[in-house]
Order: C-alpha cells, then sequence, then structure tokens
C-alpha cells in the first residue's frame, strides 16, 4: 500500500488516537467494580490504580520530547498505539498468570507507556498540519470525549450480553483499535512543528517566558478538575445510587463524556467566533457550581446531574489552554506541548488519587474527597482573571503603540 498525502487523513487518524487515549484512560475505571468483586481489591488499591496511570504518563511526557526528538513523529505514534494494545491484552491475560493485582499493574503500566505518548505526540502532529482551519485542536480533544463516550457505550452494551465476570474479553476486543489505527498512521503524510513554523525557542527559551508558568497552572488545574469527576462517577452511579453496571455507566460517564464532547465539538466548529481567553473563567466558574452542587446537596440524582454538568464545564479548559499557548507562544515547538501535557498530567494525577484518598478516610466518603478536589477549581478560575487581565493589557499595549506611530 503506497503512503496516503492527503492531510485529512492524518487529522482523521489523530482523532481516532484521541479517542484510543480514552480509552486507555477510562477502560480501567469503568471495570473498578469487577476487579473488586473478583480480586477482593480495596477503594485505595483502586485509586492506586489510578495514580499509577497518570504517574507512568507523567514520566513518559518528560522524556517524550527527547524520544520523539530521537525517533520522529510517526514512528512516536506507531509505538504509542502498539504499548496501548499490548496493555489492553495484558489486562485480560496477567491477572490470571500473577497474583491478580500484581497482573493488573504491568498491564495498566504499559497502556499508561502509550497513552502518555499519545497526549503529548497528537496536538504537534495536527498543529504542523500545512494550511489548516481554526479550531482543530479543540476538534481533536473532543474525539477524546467521543472515544470516552465509545468506550463507555460498548462496555454497557458488552455487560448485558455478557457476565460482568467476563470482563477480560472486553479488553481484547477493544485493543484492536489501536492495533488497526497504529498500522493505518504508517501510511499518511506528516510533518513536524519545526518544518512549518521554523526553529523552537527549546526548553530554555519556555523557561524564561512568563506566561507559559500561567499555562502550565491552568492546564494542571484543568486535569484535576476533569479526572475528579471523571474518574469516580461510575463509582459513584454503582455504589451511591445503587445502580447496576449498565445503568451506572450510562447516568455517569457517559453522561460526563457527552456532555464534554458536545463543548468541545462546539469549539472546534465555532471556535474562530470566540474570545478564549473570556470562556475561561465562565467555564471554571461553572466547573464551581458543579462542585459544590454535588458535594452540598442531599439528593444523589442531583449529585449525578452537577458530575455529568461538569463534563460540560471542563469540555473547553484542557484544549482552550493549549489553543491559547499554542498562539501565544508559536515558536513553543513540541518541548511545549510536552511539558503542558506533564503539567496537565500532574492535574490528571493529584485530581482523582486526592478523590479517592480522601473519600476512604472521611467520614463524608466521596463528597469529602470532591470537596477536597475543589481547591483546583478555585485556582484554574483565579488563574483565567490573571490570564484575561494580561491579554487586556497586552491590547492596550497594542493601541498605544498604534496611537504614537500615528
Amino acid at each position: 500500500m503506497k503512503r496516503l498525502k492527503n492531510y485529512k487523513h492524518t487529522f482523521n487518524s489523530c482523532c481516532v488516537a484521541g479517542a484510543i487515549q480514552a480509552f486507555e484512560v477510562n477502560l480501567p475505571p469503568l471495570l473498578f467494580v469487577s476487579f473488586q468483586d473478583e480480586f477482593s481489591i480495596s477503594i485505595t488499591g483502586l485509586t492506586a490504580l489510578i495514580t499509577l496511570t497518570f504517574i507512568v504518563q507523567l514520566l513518559m511526557d518528560a522524556l517524550s520530547a527527547k524520544i520523539i526528538d530521537k525517533i520522529g513523529y510517526r514512528t512516536t505514534m506507531i509505538l504509542s498505539h502498539a504499548f496501548v494494545a499490548t496493555g489492553a491484552i495484558l489486562m485480560g491475560v496477567l491477572p490470571y498468570i500473577f497474583p491478580p493485582y500484581t497482573g493488573l499493574i504491568i498491564a495498566i503500566v504499559i497502556m499508561a507507556m502509550g497513552g502518555g505518548l499519545l497526549e503529548v505526540i497528537t496536538s504537534p502532529i495536527v498543529e504542523a498540519i500545512p494550511n489548516q482551519k481554526e479550531g482543530k485542536l479543540p476538534l481533536l480533544h473532543s474525539f477524546y470525549c467521543f472515544g470516552y463516550l465509545l468506550t463507555v457505550l460498548i462496555t454497557v452494551l458488552y455487560f448485558l450480553a455478557f457476565d460482568k465476570t467476563q470482563w477480560r474479553y472486553l479488553a481484547f476486543v477493544l485493543a484492536i483499535i489501536p492495533i488497526a489505527n497504529g498500522i493505518f498512521f504508517f501510511f499518511v503524510p506528516c510533518t513536524t512543528l519545526n518544518e512549518q513554523r521554523g526553529e523552537s525557542i527549546g526548553l530554555k527559551g519556555l523557561i524564561k517566558n512568563k506566561m507559559f508558568y500561567l499555562f502550565l497552572i491552568l492546564i494542571l488545574c484543568a486535569g484535576a478538575c476533569e479526572q475528579a469527576i471523571s474518574q469516580w462517577v461510575s463509582y459513584f452511579a454503582e455504589k451511591g445510587l445503587n445502580l447496576n453496571k449498565s445503568m451506572g455507566d450510562l447516568v455517569g460517564p457517559f453522561s460526563f463524556a457527552l456532555l464534554m464532547g458536545l463543548g468541545r465539538l462546539f469549539y472546534g466548529l465555532f471556535g474562530y467566533k470566540i474570545h478564549l481567553k473570556r470562556i475561561l473563567p465562565i467555564a471554571g466558574i461553572g466547573c464551581l457550581i458543579c462542585y459544590i452542587t454535588a458535594v452540598a446537596s442531599n439528593s444523589p440524582l442531583l449529585c449525578l446531574i452537577a458530575c455529568a454538568l461538569c463534563g460540560l464545564t471542563v469540555s473547553i479548559t484542557w484544549p482552550g489552554t493549549l489553543d491559547v499557548a499554542s498562539k501565544n507562544i508559536p515558536q513553543g515547538g513540541t518541548a511545549m506541548f510536552a511539558l503542558l501535557a506533564l503539567g496537565g498530567d500532574i492535574g490528571c494525577t493529584l485530581g482523582p488519587s486526592i478523590v479517592g484518598y480522601v473519600s476512604d478516610a472521611s467520614s463524608l466518603g466521596l463528597k469529602g474527597g470532591i470537596a477536597t478536589a475543589t481547591v483546583f477549581v478555585i485556582i484554574f478560575v483565579i488563574a483565567s482573571f490573571v490570564l484575561m487581565k494580561a491579554d487586556k493589557s497586552e491590547n492596550l499595549k497594542m493601541l498605544n503603540e498604534i496611537k504614537r506611530s500615528e
């Protein structure tokens, strides 16, 4: 088969890669109750699996810039798919060969290695596509949500047809997707940011840029706000509302992912009409309202609705931060995307881990954990207002310069 020449195929493959990343991150939490019932794993043990996933992704984020420079965009993309597929297959095999928890840890580490590389490599590949329209980056990230939706939907349909003790075969079926997309990406055109925008400013240049630290704080809090709810909403629906597995996933993670995906899709299609730096504070305030409702309400159903609406409020926070960073630091290059992914994954690690550990120790249970994670929402709101104020200052400077020139 010959190499394809149309960059639409490149973008489509990256979108599928975004969906695969969602499968890698969210499949294990969807199986938490099965793990708990079959292997007698505690909430703390399940929390440790989430923490491990994001710690491994953190390590891959930190190493990815050097890895990508050495082996290139295409090889990195294909390798990441191979890791995810291998990890998914091993997740259904190793718990029955080794001690179950050890087997799950090994499989999840391998999956997370692929997820970490995917998280870094897809955004610069899309940003490097020549002559692209506005909104491609948020559109790319909307496929993480739709991948999450697809993972939940396939899981629901699977467990309607089969007993939850047969969960391992679901992992085998889903492993087909990264295998197929990894093969497809070998044939699509692929260019780099350096080829499109010139030499990047590198790590030293980023460290000297004050705005970069603001974007780092924003994406860290965005990751924490998103995953603190996302990783625990399935468990909450089953245990808190006493719903069965299928119904719990539909009203919990499915609704969260649907609203998050629709939010990102809207921005991807109409983002050129939106002043993003003004939208980020609004999104943060909306997220804060959802968190407070989930914690303060005595109605389990209202808590679940708040968790679902949280998906809409956080939809723009991660891709929006990347989009603004890319426009404000156009020479940031792959290193900038790698470091922002690192910051985002720190948030993705801290958010759900804090929720899990505090929930296990608190008399309030999951509500106590979510209440603690509210600190990330508050920091995001403050940082987004700082960004908006910095933008106004820049506009005033430009106006003053124009008046002086006149």
